[in-house]
């Protein structure tokens, strides 16, 4: 398959046609998804004194959850796109300059000198990279001996469940996927992260599942996930998918959210792995 030259096929600042619903829905998932993130983090180790890294930090949801977790240590966030980092900045930016540096720049080459964190995470980004490989073995340069690599991301063939099914929403994922392939993505690249991590020098590697559901926290905090309208929006922009096609399946899901008995499950994998050189400062 072809794939254009892009840095990342996530978003850059202004090509969302909806850029404000697509900062709410990040926030919701971050928000949603860190408790049970944290307690993964802690059971790995994780240090009240820890220097970490948000490798790919866009909006700084996570990297504030970071700040907290990490009272005595520091949290450096690492963002590409300049717009993502004042978004950034725009919520965290009283804490920059003390335990908080907020830094432009890729993942994949990053402008910072080696061995100085405790914990890096990756988090849902290496879906959006054609070099994921060398995003790994970046972050394991910039790992202290003895450091700790996490990559939160996902693999669209166990991305989570609906039910009862949504007849046009495999269509449309499908869609997405072949679409975020083309512009150097993969949305399968879970299930390659592990003997990726090997191959960047990581190893102790451990795989957990951390899931969401509506039963735990209501339809109303998940339902950002299914707005195929101004989730695919891009796709109709670009000619992928035809607006009366998103409409139809809108009306599907708009259904399924009408129905009290109806269940939906979001599932993301936390890959682990510790950088395999010397022992722990």
């Amino acid at each position: 398959m072809t794939t254009t030259t892009r840095a990342s096929s996530y978003y850059r600042t202004g090509e969302h046609p909806h850029p404000e619903f697509e900062l709410r829905r990040l926030r919701e998932q971050a928000l949603m998804f860190w408790p049970k993130e944290l307690r993964t983090f802690q059971q790995l180790g994780l240090r009240p004194d820890w220097d970490v890294l948000d490798a790919g930090s866009g909006p700084g949801f996570i990297t504030g959850q970071l700040l907290d977790a990490v009272p005595e240590g520091t949290v450096t966030a690492l963002e590409l796109d300049e717009g993502l980092l004042a978004q950034a900045r725009s919520h965290l930016g009283p804490h920059e300059g003390g335990r908080l540096r907020l830094l432009q720049g890729s993942i994949t080459e990053a402008p910072l000198p080696g061995a100085q964190f405790d914990l890096a995470l990756a988090r849902l980004v290496l879906q959006h990279l054609s070099q994921p490989a060398q995003a790994l073995t970046e972050l394991n340069r910039l790992l202290r001996p003895g450091g700790r690599l996490v990559v939160a991301d996902a693999d669209d063939a166990m991305w989570g469940s609906v039910h009862p099914a949504i007849p046009g929403l495999d269509e449309v994922l499908a869609t997405r996927r072949l679409h975020q392939a083309k512009r150097g993505g993969n949305r399968h690249v879970g299930r390659a992260v592990p003997a990726m991590m090997r191959a960047a020098g990581f190893g102790q590697i451990t795989v957990e599942a951390v899931t969401v559901s509506s039963d735990e926290l209501g339809m109303n905090a998940l339902a950002g996930h299914l707005d195929v309208r101004a989730r695919m929006s891009l796709l109709v922009k670009e000619g992928v998918i035809g607006q009366e096609r998103i409409d139809q399946i809108q009306d599907e899901v708009d259904a399924f959210l009408a129905d009290p008995q109806s269940s939906f499950v979001l599932l993301m994998f936390l890959y682990s792995g510790v950088k395999e050189q010397g022992e722990r400062r």
